[in-house]
């Protein structure tokens, strides 16, 4: 059985998410999120604790590398002791700031690190902590898994990235490349993704002048794929509701034909029972909802001994 590493930024939808899943007991064993804190936040501890409560394996970035987390030593809202968590992976990334206590694992702890290119990876090939390492997570580059070896851990960035939301509107239908699941589980010892959040980060995001529900799913020879629902009244910044109930439009529309069996899942009930209501939910819940179906979906997959049929 393979382990699925989806990589988070710790921006407050995501961390709603793993919380709401980690209290659902949906992830499952072989899903280990990573965060990299962003925010000094109440939500990310949450997060941390429901976590630790489900005894879901996880990891938290030691020394992040966007935003504002890593810059303060006193926080507000500081986590809990993790070294006697069995479940937890310390984790760090190869950056100029990395320290090889970042990855001190305490007992029955195993440890992974984010390399995000060769160089960096080839300049501490040989160290001692190298060789301590659990898994390496890495771009998906020949050379790289070279240096890596058994324990490379591909993480990709599936998600396209469109500065303006209405040109998802072009691609509606796409192959949710490379993180093929099915393929994975020969022989890899795991597999991370951006998932549907996207490896780019903006501290701040910007206004858009159309709404879209971005739904992963898998089809009967057990390819992922991901689809755009955009909304059509674009024009302009006004209207976020009617935009919303015009992208959702799409979804219900589109759904029973391809959302069914596995990819029914409870998020995917949750958001598509909006279109029996009057409310706009705000992008950020939808973004949760959307986020937790891509999970509910991993964990079942994952759970199958062989490729599903739909």
């Amino acid at each position: 059985m393979t382990t699925y590493y989806p990589y988070l930024r710790g921006r407050m939808y995501d961390l709603l998410a793993l919380k709401a899943l980690a209290e659902q007991q949906q992830l499952g064993p072989h899903i280990v999120p990573i965060i990299e804190p962003v925010r000094d936040s109440k939500e990310l501890l949450a997060t941390v604790n429901a976590l630790i409560a489900a005894q879901q394996p996880f990891s938290v970035i030691t020394n992040p590398q966007v935003s504002v987390y890593g810059l303060n030593d006193t926080k507000l809202y500081p986590l809990p002791d993790l070294t006697a968590v069995p479940f937890f992976h310390p984790s760090a990334i190869l950056a100029a700031d990395f320290s090889t206590t970042f990855l001190t694992t305490g007992s029955h702890q195993t440890s992974l690190l984010i390399a995000p290119n060769y160089a960096l990876l080839a300049a501490y090939h040989q160290s001692r902590i190298l060789q301590q390492v659990s898994g390496i997570l890495i771009p998906d580059e020949a050379r790289l898994r070279a240096l890596a070896g058994p324990r490379a851990i591909s993480l990709t960035d599936p998600m396209p990235f469109l500065k303006h939301v209405e040109d998802y509107g072009q691609l509606t239908d796409e192959f949710f490349a490379p993180a093929n699941w099915a393929y994975q589980l020969n022989g890899q010892r795991g597999f991370g993704d951006y998932s549907m959040v996207g490896q780019p980060y903006f501290d701040k995001g910007w206004a858009s002048r159309a709404i879209a529900i971005h739904l992963i799913y898998v089809t009967a020879d057990g390819s992922l794929r991901l689809h755009h629902f955009v909304s059509d009244s674009n024009a302009s910044m006004r209207g976020q509701k009617q935009k919303f109930f015009e992208a959702l439009h799409k979804l219900t529309t589109w759904a029973p034909d391809h959302l069914h069996g596995l990819n029914a899942t409870p998020a995917l009930a949750t958001l598509l029972a909006y279109a029996t209501q009057d409310k706009f939910p705000g992008l950020g819940n939808v973004k949760k909802l959307s986020l937790m179906h891509h999970f509910q979906l991993m964990h079942r997959l994952l759970a199958l001994d062989t490729t599903p049929t739909d």
